[in-house]
């Protein structure tokens, strides 16, 4: 592995630790290696630090137990906390989360993609640096942006949805801040809770779709968050699904978030007449709650196409579960019959197995995801 790529993933044990623990409760080290699957020199290792850092705090050895008392360890969630800030079209979700993983303060701000996002972007982080009450235990910051960006520099080439072009955000907002910053897809951020606090509990690979304004997906495998190493993974909406389809905002045409993305939903309804030029998205969603035929059978020619997409890399990767994330996960009982159908089509496949996990979803759960990022970056415990 190259300095980059290592130096980007670091070593993601003592975040897991912090993450299970605060999860999960107290647990003594063997417990910890259980769940974890991880060596007990391992984790007498990781945790020794963690509580001579004070992030975590041993209590009284239990008793009746053979052999040595065991000593179980419960996470300090005051001891240090991180930023996260997901960056939408017109607005910021910041939120403050601690070392057990919840998120301790939120806020949203209005924000301007069209002007300079960096001063936007250091008003809503340096709120926090100056209040005395979270201030001195930020340890980093993570910011999730829509569009590709090189996580081990923060660089954004081209954003199709801002329009931004050659910007080194993580770049300049480091130079401004006395904290590390992490800069990351939102789909990867979210992705990354997900491993900490969600099917990483379970599972050691899974999958995350993330389902709203576009259509992104996060890989797990072997506890690691997929990362390539110019930030293009995850960009799955712009899987071709067919030549002659919409043109995507990146220039192709057909991409599958053209069909599967609020516009392509909004697109076929239209076309469809169940729509006009002025029918919201949140009235899809309305409609759809309400079990109306007509969006309900739309609803499921839209879940095949996302399906067959999904079913290509399930059966390539062989990941047990999908976490289905995002804006529209509340569209799922009307995507799901057409979804599933294209997944198990062969029984023999991958994908005629997977277990599908639909997570209840909030505006602030990408900023959570981006909080994470911070929380596992290998600065933030330096």
């Amino acid at each position: 592995m190259n300095q980059r790529r290592s130096t980007l993933r670091g070593d993601l044990t003592p975040v897991e630790i912090l993450a299970l623990l605060g999860t999960a409760g107290a647990l003594d080290r063997r417990q910890i290696a259980t769940r974890l699957r991880l060596g007990i020199a391992t984790v007498h290792e990781h945790t020794g630090r963690l509580l001579s850092s004070g992030y975590l705090r041993a209590l009284a050895p239990q008793t009746g137990t053979v052999g040595r008392p065991r000593i179980p360890l419960q996470v300090v969630p005051e001891a240090a906390a991180t930023i996260g800030i997901r960056v939408a079209a017109d607005h910021l979700v910041s939120v403050v989360v601690g070392l057990d993983g919840r998120i301790m303060t939120s806020d949203q701000s209005s924000f301007d993609h069209h002007s300079d996002p960096v001063p936007q972007l250091l008003d809503a982080i340096r709120r926090y640096l100056g209040d005395p009450s979270v201030g001195p235990r930020l340890k980093g910051v993570g910011v999730a942006v829509p569009d590709p960006v090189d996580p081990a520099t923060g660089y954004i080439r081209f954003s199709p949805r801002f329009g931004w072009t050659d910007l080194p955000l993580g770049q300049r907002l480091r130079a401004e801040l006395p904290i590390p910053v992490l800069v990351d897809n939102v789909i990867r951020a979210s992705t990354t809770a997900e491993l900490l606090y969600g099917a990483g509990r379970e599972h050691d690979d899974f999958l995350v779709l993330g389902i709203g304004d576009g259509v992104g997906l996060g890989a797990v495998l072997h506890r690691r968050v997929h990362r390539s190493p110019n930030g293009l993974s995850g960009e799955f909406g712009h899987t071709p699904v067919s030549s002659t389809g919409p043109r995507c905002p990146c220039g192709a045409r057909g991409c599958l978030e053209t069909f599967t993305s609020d516009r392509g939903i909004l697109r076929a309804a239209r076309r469809k007449g169940l729509a006009d030029a002025d029918t919201s998205i949140e009235a899809v969603r309305t409609r759809s709650a309400s079990g109306e035929p007509a969006i309900i059978e739309l609803l499921a020619e839209i879940g095949t196409i996302l399906g067959r997409a999904i079913a290509g890399v399930v059966n390539l990767l062989g990941t047990p579960a999908i976490a289905v994330i995002g804006e529209n996960h509340d569209l799922w009982p009307g995507l799901e019959p057409g979804f599933l159908e294209a997944m198990q089509a062969s029984p023999v496949a991958a994908a005629h197995h997977v277990k599908v996990i639909v997570r209840p979803w909030h505006d602030s759960q990408h900023a959570h995801g981006a909080a994470s990022l911070a929380l596992a970056h290998p600065e933030t415990f330096s």
